[in-house]
């Protein structure tokens, strides 16, 4: 018993002792600066030689040689080449430049691949090599900056290569060659020019045999580093149908490392594509500085737009179908008519011209009811909004302020803009938030002060020229997880310019009661006329979080305390002649939609009445 007890601690022993010696191996490997495998070493993974920056004495911790000089600098270095196996290797050393991989990746090229960057600017005191096992030995070498050179990034690296042939499985002969490398980055002095550029935007729709499905669609693209510096990129993908629906899409990669000159190809997958025929496309990069460089000054995002076509084929098939089944069946049903019967005569002019003039008489009297119905049997009541200031910048902030009070039971708002460059739907310039974040103004209306400015608000959307109109919706809400609208306001403004607006709405509002006695004197929130050109003084930041005291005016004046009683009776006059009419209109339309209903069926019955052919 105690011999079988001895032999399981033993194979117990033996595996753990198996199981450390490979990640010692894989230990030693991740130590090394960049490791190369042995051709013939079976896939064991043990590493052999590698290089890395030097002193001239000694390795040093550089993960890679970067410099920064003017065109006909000399830059002098060395390059350490290591031999981590314990016989004795023979490399080849040597220079050469850089490209970004298919999938953005960094390599070198090849020792048969003529170098014309900084592969041709470098000099090495020895280009072959025998290297001690476990041992290294340190290559002087020296750059050489051209006098007419381009400013901005050029990149290359120092390889040392290892040749050997060896036999596989089927017993030919294979050329392989193991090279590990140690990248240069040299930045020229001069004017630097971060720029990427987006080419080639594709959209191929696939479509679905589910009639009302929805099919995908697959976005390929290219991004181009069209400037003088290296950069890294992070990119969105947007497919909206022609309702201003969305998609979703499989988000891109981020791009770590472009080097000038270089492009990589981006494919992303789109799902819940809706076939509405003419669907949109909508790509956006942010170039950034890569890792451990720089931050430049304008690194502009990069917006493209295409249009596609999504067509519905398996519902345009359903469609056709059915249509010539109605077809054959209206013939078929026509032809049996016509057999049974003789050719009838004609009905008098007077029942005809009854029941068109009734039938006529019932459309357009239902198209006035719906016309002229009250405002919130329909929809929600929309009001007006002020835009302040009426003129201004693209980077200027925006105060919006409705001319009343929402309803009663509204418990949040919310705000967005529409417009060229904006999505269908509108983009959200303000969060949905409690309805007491918000100052008033006089008369009971809210003065909401927009949190960022419209050059903002059209970066977010990925665009940067303003033209047109653009308009300013405020909702009022029932909560904050209810988005049915109790009531809307809106207003707008027009870009006249590259970056000024102007036309802002201004809207009349009611002013304020009589202040109780023994009521405290409230602070005086903006006017609501949109006048003044200036700069507002006011904060417009944190408005959304519900800041405090509310900004005032552009032209630094406050509203008045009590505005004159000719504007409060203007307006409930306005409003009375306003209900007036809606109830006056509605009332007729419904006493002609009546009138011409009675007026068919009397045609119904004339033609009723008629004799039969025959009789």
């Amino acid at each position: 018993m105690i011999t079988t007890s001895a032999r399981r601690i033993a194979a117990v022993l033996a595996a753990c002792l198996l199981a450390v010696l490979p990640a010692a191996a894989g230990a030693a490997s991740a130590a090394a600066p960049v490791p190369a495998t042995r051709p013939g070493d079976g896939g064991q993974g043990r590493t052999t030689f590698g290089v890395q920056p030097s002193a001239a004495k000694k390795p040093d911790a550089r993960p890679h040689f970067s410099y920064g000089a003017t065109p006909g600098a000399v830059v002098k270095d060395h390059i350490a080449v290591h031999n981590y196996g314990k016989k004795p290797l023979t490399l080849r050393v040597y220079a050469g430049d850089a490209f970004t991989t298919a999938d953005g990746g960094f390599d070198l090229f090849a020792a048969n691949h003529k170098p014309t960057d900084v592969g041709s600017w470098v000099k090495l005191g020895k280009n072959v090599l025998s290297v001690p096992g476990r041992s290294h030995v340190i290559v002087p070498f020296t750059l050489t900056v051209p006098q007419k050179v381009t400013p901005g990034d050029h990149t290359g690296g120092i390889v040392a290569s290892l040749s050997a042939v060896r036999t596989d499985k089927k017993g030919s002969k294979v050329a392989v060659d193991q090279r590990v490398g140690a990248r240069i980055y040299l930045r020229v002095a001069g004017e630097l020019k971060p720029r990427l550029t987006v080419e080639g935007l594709h959209t191929a729709y696939h479509g679905t045999a589910n009639p009302f499905g929805t099919g995908s669609a697959t976005v390929t693209y290219t991004v181009r580093n069209t400037g003088n510096v290296r950069l890294a990129a992070r990119q969105a993908v947007r497919v909206r149908d022609l309702f201003g629906g969305g998609t979703k899409v499989a988000a891109p990669r981020d791009i770590p490392e472009l080097l000038p000159g270089a492009a990589v190809k981006i494919t992303a997958s789109a799902t819940g594509v809706l076939p509405a025929m003419r669907d949109t496309t909508t790509v956006t990069v942010d170039p950034r500085p890569v890792r451990g460089d720089i931050k430049h000054r304008v690194l502009p995002r990069v917006t493209r737009v295409e249009d596609f076509w999504a067509l519905p084929w398996a519902l345009l098939a359903l469609l056709l179908v059915a249509a010539g089944a109605l077809t054959l069946l209206l013939v078929r049903r026509r032809r049996r008519r016509g057999a049974g019967t003789s050719a009838p005569e004609p009905r008098p002019a007077a029942a005809r011209s009854k029941q068109a003039v009734g039938l006529a008489a019932i459309l357009l009297t239902a198209g006035a009811v719906v016309a002229g119905a009250p405002a919130d049997a329909r929809a929600a009541e929309s009001g007006g909004l002020a835009v302040s200031p009426a003129r201004g910048s693209d980077a200027q902030p925006i105060t919006l302020s409705s001319a009343a009070p929402c309803p009663a039971k509204t418990a949040n708002v919310i705000a967005r803009v529409t417009g060229a460059g904006f999505p269908r739907e509108g983009q959200i310039v303000v969060g949905n938030a409690p309805l007491a974040t918000y100052p008033k103004v006089p008369g009971g209306g809210l003065s909401i002060p927009l949190t960022y400015t419209m050059r903002d608000y059209a970066s977010t959307a990925g665009f940067t020229a303003l033209r047109g109109t653009y308009t300013f919706t405020v909702s009022c809400l029932k909560g904050a997880f209810d988005l049915t609208s109790l009531r809307d306001f809106t207003g707008s403004l027009r870009f006249t310019a590259k970056d000024a607006y102007r036309d802002g709405t201004r809207v009349a509002v009611k002013a304020p009661d009589a202040k109780a006695p023994g009521q405290s004197e409230q602070p005086v929130p903006p006017t609501v006329s949109g006048g003044g050109t200036g700069a507002e003084t006011g904060s417009a930041a944190g408005a959304g979080a519900g800041a405090g005291a509310p900004s005032v005016p552009a032209n630094g004046s406050a509203a008045p305390a009590g505005a004159p009683a000719a504007t409060e009776a203007a307006a409930q006059d306005s409003d009375t002649s306003l209900v007036a009419w809606s109830v006056t209109g509605f009332a007729a339309a419904l006493l002609a939609l009546l009138m011409g209903a009675a007026h068919w069926v009397r045609g119904r019955r004339a033609r009723a009445a008629e004799p039969e052919p025959g009789d």
